[in-house]
This record gives structure tokens, sequence and C-alpha cells, in this order.
């Protein structure tokens, strides 16, 4: 049975998604959600960007040659860039959104399928689909669907996910998290 309570840090921020930043977020996850989140984004990483730039972070946070960080194991590397702070919002940005595509998948594909919107496994193709409109009615029941099926931690997590990569599309979910983080 799915978790029904917040942990403090991620209430906190659901009672007030419009004033969440990909660093509050970051910094609201468990050390085994970031280290799933730069695993994932490491598996991800075609043009190497992600292990370069996770590189440099770790090596300006540890005061560390940046030479001798990438001779580290990919093991001690995600070990280390989950323990340090990260201050590049685009690299946070980049773990965030590949929590959800590396582990998250299912819970994604529900709550697509429950808003009726086309995609691939979790994954939106907005060039093929177009502009994605979806009422806060059919958000707010498929939110309830998805809380009563997955934990409430990851359900919030993705919805503030979704309105830091975009907030237009998908405003509707404020209201939904301002209610589970009061």
């Amino acid at each position: 049975m799915p978790t029904t309570s917040l942990r403090p840090a991620l209430a906190a921020l659901a009672a007030a998604p419009s004033a969440t930043t990909v660093r509050k977020l970051w910094k609201a996850l468990t050390s085994e959600e970031r280290t799933a989140a730069i695993t994932a984004a490491m598996v991800d990483d075609e043009n190497g960007w992600v292990k370069a730039t996770t590189r440099t972070a770790v090596a300006g946070a540890i005061k560390f040659r940046p030479q001798t960080v990438a001779t580290w194991p990919k093991q001690k590397l995600v070990a280390e860039a989950a323990r340090v702070p990260i201050e590049d919002v685009q690299l946070l940005s980049a773990f965030l959104v590949d929590l959800h595509l590396g582990t998250r998948r299912p819970m994604m594909a529900a709550f697509l399928d429950g808003v009726g919107v086309k995609h691939d496994d979790g994954r939106i193709d907005t060039e093929a689909t177009g502009p994605i409109e979806v009422t806060s009615e059919r958000l707010r029941a498929a939110a309830d669907d998805l809380a009563s099926r997955f934990p409430l931690d990851e359900v919030v997590t993705y919805f503030l996910t979704l309105l830091l990569q975009d907030a237009q599309t998908w405003s509707g979910v404020i209201g939904w998290l301002e209610s589970v983080g009061a």
C-alpha cells in the first residue's frame, strides 16, 4: 500500500508549489532518491554532458582538482554527487527528469494515461502530439488516482518536477499539491 503522508521537506514544497525551485526540490529528495536520479542520468547520458558536468560540480563542491575527480569510478562519483551541494540548475533538472524516466516510468505512464496525453512509456513527444491541454478537473482526478496507487512522496516529486519543467502546461496540479501539502 502506498504511503499517504508526505515527509516534511516535500510537504513544505507542496504547500507552496509556485515558490519551489529546482534546488529546493533537489534538497528535499532523500539520499537514495538523489543516488537513483544521478545513476539514471548517467545511464541516459549519450553525449557525456551529465558525467562531465557532474565531475566539475563535485570537484568544485569538495575543492578537488577536476582531473582527480575524472579518475574516480562511476559509483564513487555518483555517491559524492548525491552527498554534496550542487548549484548547477541545468544539471539538477536533468537529474530530476531522469529520476522519473529511469525508475518511475509506470507512475508517469499511469498519470499520462489518466489525463489522456499520448506518450511512449512515460516520455512525451510534444513535436508529435502538439501542445498539451488538460483540464484542471481531469488533472485532479488523475492526481488522486495516482496518489492512491503510488507513494505520495513520489507523486508530489513528479508533479513538482512537471511544474518546474513546464509550469504553463501543468499549472492545474498546483491546487492539488497545495491541498496535500497543507
